[in-house]
């Protein structure tokens, strides 16, 4: 009966808004922040335009009211409108009075009516309760919209990557890539995980030091949410991934307070399988006229233990929310309490690295409605922490060493907030204006910073009392300051603009050297084993390499972006959407001087959206684009800093008790990778650089079913047009009859591409002219294509069930994945390993690590009783392609330096060649009960949350290097798995407001 009866509402809802009016959300004018509302007045009968009706506008949350006059041709507009739920009301003397409450506000979205009224004077006809969805029909961006209730009746992990997971095209990336919280991160339309720009009340809260990941804020104070996959608006640029925009909770005139605790059940935490060698790692040596064989590792032998790995989380949030000043000042607060501890199995089981923080996160915001012209918004968040990690010693039983310890620390976060101020000048004309800052802060620390770090490859262990947890020592901070100012003007009626200018200057400030000063490695050679140094061992046996390594300095970008666009209603039914950016970047080195800039990057914008039949029902649409990504503050630490980076060979006389070794002879020069000077700018750089840019075309169509369901499906073709990276110009150099250890000198440069410099290749102190050809470099163009086909299937939530089901076949192929690089884990943006040297891309053309050919997501939640909800999150994904790489290049080894090749031994093995890792399939599930009926609460519920609900534990990454520092010494790890799918979560959620 319960939901015949809600059936029977929606019924009544649906005829009363088809006799009345037609809804539908329209093309996006609004920005990431807010949203819009446009509508056109007619009579019922003759469809006649009704000039000098009055429109109101209002949120009786918070006071806000607007009031527009509709012009001659029936017109009413209002820009930059706070998201949030609207009632409408239109009057005209003469003419029935129509009322439509709940008309639903999102971020970027811009909503469109169309209102019939009819002559006479009746009273008052009001049209409440939720709305049936139309297509967009004048949209050609592919967006998803999400809210913060709509989320809570679904199994949603609370992080913004799973929230991003529910839009067709987005994919988890590899499992070493995460933010500074430690979550996964996703690739969006088969781009790198480094490529997407976060915003939050349109604060661009993206790491801007390697791209991945960003700022966070208590997820409970989200309010909702909008993922762009592509086509998006000239306004957002230095993405080519995604685009993830969200808007914070705000107060309004009734006072609320409550708490939400999320409690993690530690014991229902599912394992992760161990890994296992699958060769047995030996060496041969001659002893007294006998091979004597030293087997480090066996087949079987543990890898990892994951036996004991366990994680116990937990947060409380305590938030207020209400009105200062009614109507007019309103004020949203929250405070989380967090303690999560996480243990997890190391070094074979050797050592237990623990790692706990419970440093509480704050938001705050201010909203003041100025009038109903004029508002202002402030807001600020803290998400700074300090994680603390300890390893014990670890016994074969499982008893940990609680006398003898080492203990790290690492400083993540921030302190960030902003300022912003919305105005309509006019009916027609409205104006935004933001100032920000965000702090980003990675600073480890550790008890035993003063060991060198030493490591035995051969036996996989870690030697000496440094902690392995603070190889590195680093102390890094980020701060970017921005403002922007954004305008919208219908200047006609077919023609609305939307133009203005963001700028940002960004400052990484960086200190990194080795524990200890200093690092050792213990390797096993065999006999003719070549060193990346061009030696070539004699004898099989033990040997160290020891590596010096420091870079420090404090760097600024500088990048701006002017941009305008046109909506123009070519006719009542063609929609187009054009749309010009112009982006500039610049990076400094530590010296203050300017060694990247790249003015007025034109990235064109076209959108097409036709109303197939008139009825705001079916749509086909089009989008084409150009999209530049701004180059990595990592790059100035990396390449116009004065980094010390070199290895160095040696026999071993002898090995300390502490690990450390007394050295014997030196094999060979020096490897020098940097000599610890900074750079002249125009000798790290091609004077002609172009950013990595990518362009775009999407084609797609969508309609309704029935006025519940509606299908669509959307064509996507991606291909990168530039890359920056940095590549050796050894080659080069020998082409001109140049070589040597100077020969060996590294550019910022467009793969593919010729290049101009300067450089002191004799060391006299003058700089000599450069340009060489492409050709005479020896590398190839870069190369990114993405191409995918989305079915997608949706039924939206009625107040009993939804359902969501998204079909991707995507196909990414290539020689570089992007910013990061998932074959060996390198988040070195802009400065992979992939174009060091010309050799290293012999075989790397093929799919690339982001290439998931199929995924299959389904969500839904049902409502069984009025107080009983379950949903379900379905997401099922064919696997990546796997490599086998190499430390050696067969075709003429004198060429090899250093680096993954795509040579084993004598074998070129090309990329993706080694078949796929498994299909991974995730369920998650929830159960929601609602007890508000039970308490004086305004909202209570608890909930329980089942994510990965069977446990799956296929493999997502293998072990993809074959070789192990020199060509022909095989690693016995290669092929085993190194990351799973995660384990098994449980966590209880109580939330109860008053």
């Amino acid at each position: 009966m319960i939901q015949v009866n809600k059936l029977f509402k929606k019924a009544a809802v649906c005829a009363a808004i088809c006799s009345s009016l037609t809804f539908y959300s329209a093309t996006a004018l609004a920005g990431n922040v807010d949203g819009a509302i446009k509508g056109v007045v007619t009579q019922q009968s003759s469809s006649a335009p009704i000039a000098g009706a009055t429109v109101t506008i209002s949120n009786k949350e918070n006071g806000y009211v607007k009031q527009l006059i509709v012009d001659s041709k029936g017109q009413f507009n209002l820009g930059s409108i706070p998201i949030g739920n609207y009632d409408i009301k239109i009057e005209k003397d003469g003419y029935q009075t129509s009322v439509l409450n709940d008309v639903n506000i999102a971020i970027g979205k811009s909503s469109s009516l169309e209102i019939n009224m009819v002559a006479g004077d009746f009273e008052v006809i009001s049209v409440t309760g939720s709305r049936i969805a139309r297509v967009d029909v004048t949209n050609s961006e592919a967006s998803f919209n999400i809210s913060a209730d709509e989320l809570s009746r679904l199994p949603v992990a609370q992080d913004i990557t799973s929230v991003a997971m529910l839009s067709p095209g987005v994919n988890l990336g590899d499992a070493r890539f995460s933010d500074a919280k430690g979550s996964s991160l996703g690739s969006f339309g088969g781009a790198s995980q480094a490529e997407n720009v976060y915003y939050v009340n349109g604060l661009n809260m993206t790491n801007f030091r390697n791209g991945v990941g960003g700022s966070t804020i208590p997820f409970l104070a989200y309010d909702s949410f909008q993922i762009k996959t592509g086509g998006y608006s000239a306004e957002f640029g230095r993405s080519t991934g995604g685009v993830v925009s969200s808007v914070t909770k705000s107060g309004s005139n009734e006072f609320h307070f409550g708490l939400q605790h999320t409690q993690n059940l530690d014991s229902l935490y599912g394992k992760r399988p161990n890994s296992y060698y699958l060769a047995d790692d030996c060496s041969y040596k001659a002893e007294n006229g006998d091979v004597v064989e030293d087997c480090a590792n066996r087949i079987g032998d543990i890898i990892t233990d994951n036996s004991g790995d366990s994680r116990e989380s937990r947060k409380t949030d305590l938030f207020a929310s209400g009105a200062l000043i009614e109507d007019t000042l309103f004020f949203y607060g929250l405070y989380e309490f967090r303690e999560t501890n996480y243990d997890d199995i190391q070094t074979r089981g050797t050592t237990l690295l623990n790692r706990n923080d419970d440093d509480p996160y704050y938001l705050a915001r201010l909203d003041w409605n100025i009038n109903e012209d004029h508002t202002l918004m402030g807001w600020i968040f803290k998400d700074e922490t300090t994680e603390n990690s300890t390893t014990y010693d670890r016994d074969e039983n499982g008893v940990l060493d609680t006398e003898n310890t080492s203990s790290s620390s690492s400083l993540t976060g921030g302190t960030s907030w902003s300022i912003r101020y919305n105005g309509n000048i006019t009916d027609y004309f409205s104006v935004s204006a933001m100032a920000g800052k965000v702090e980003f802060n990675d600073t480890t620390r550790s008890d035993g910073a003063d060991c060198p770090a030493i490591i035995d490859a051969q036996n996989g262990q870690n030697l000496g009392c440094w902690d392995p947890s603070a190889f590195q020592i680093s102390t890094n901070s980020d701060e970017r300051k921005q403002y922007r100012i954004d305008f919208e003007w219908l200047v006609a009626d077919d023609h609305q603009l939307r133009f203005g200018y963001d700028a940002e200057k960004n400052t990484s400030t960086s200190e990194v050297e080795l524990s200890g000063g200093i690092y050792y490695r213990y390797i096993g050679y065999d006999a003719g084993a070549i060193l990346p140094n061009g030696y070539e061992i004699q004898d099989s046996g033990r040997y160290v390499r020891v590596r010096n390594y420091n870079v420090g300095g404090e760097f600024d970008i500088n990048n701006e972006a002017f941009y305008i666009e046109d909506t123009w209603n070519i006719t009542d039914r063609l929609t187009a959407t054009i749309g010009f950016r112009w982006d500039s970047f610049e990076n400094l080195n530590a010296s203050g001087d300017t060694f990247v800039k790249i003015d007025n990057q034109f990235a064109p914008r076209l959108g097409l959206a036709y109303d197939l039949f008139g009825d705001g029902e079916h749509k086909v649409f089009a989008n084409a684009g150009r999209y530049f990504l701004p180059v990595a503050s990592n790059t100035n630490v990396r390449l116009a800093g004065a980094e010390l980076y070199t290895h160095d060979y040696y026999t071993i006389q002898s090995e300390g008790t502490d690990g450390v070794p007394v050295l014997g002879d030196k094999l060979g020069d020096t490897d020098v990778i940097g000599d610890g000077t900074t750079p002249s700018p125009v000798s790290v750089r091609d004077s002609g650089l172009a950013p990595m840019y990518q362009d775009e075309l999407i084609l797609g169509y969508q309609g309704m079913i029935n006025d519940d369901w509606s299908f669509g499906v959307k064509y996507t073709r991606r291909e990168v047009q530039s890359i920056i990276d940095d590549g050796s110009m050894i080659e080069a150099f020998k082409s001109i009859g140049l070589e040597g250890a100077a020969a060996n000198h590294f550019l910022l440069f467009n793969p593919g591409e010729s290049v101009s410099f300067q450089y002191d290749y004799n060391g006299d102190g003058t700089l000599e002219d450069y340009n060489f050809s492409a050709e005479q470099l020896g590398y190839p163009d870069a190369k990114r294509s993405y191409n995918s086909v989305d079915l997608m299937l949706e039924r939206a939530w009625d107040g009993v069930w939804m359902f969501n089901a998204t079909y991707t076949w995507a196909q990414s192929y290539g020689n570089a994945e992007g910013y990061v690089k998932s074959d060996n884990g390198q988040d070195d943006a802009g400065l992979t390993t992939d174009w060091d040297y010309p050799y290293l891309m012999d075989g790397a053309n093929g799919y690339l690590p982001n290439d998931r050919r199929h995924a299959l997501k389904l969500f839904g939640s049902y409502s069984v009783t009025d107080n009983l909800l379950v949903g379900v999150n379905a997401n099922i994904t064919s696997g990546r392609p796997r490599n086998a790489l190499g430390a050696g290049y067969a075709p003429d080894q004198s060429q090899y330096q250093y680096g993954d090749t795509y040579y084993v031994g004598d074998t070129k093995f090309s990329r993706g060649s080694f078949g796929r890792t498994p299909w991974t399939s995730t369920i998650n599930a929830n159960v929601k009960y609602d007890l508000s009926s039970f308490a004086a609460f305004d909202s209570a519920y608890v909930a329980l949350n089942v994510y990965n609900l069977f446990d799956a534990s296929n493999v997502t990454t293998y072990e993809e290097l074959a070789e192990e520092d020199a060509a022909f010494n095989s690693n016995a790890k290669f092929g085993s798995a190194l990351y799973f799918q995660s384990p098994r979560r449980v966590e209880v959620v109580f939330n109860m407001m008053f």
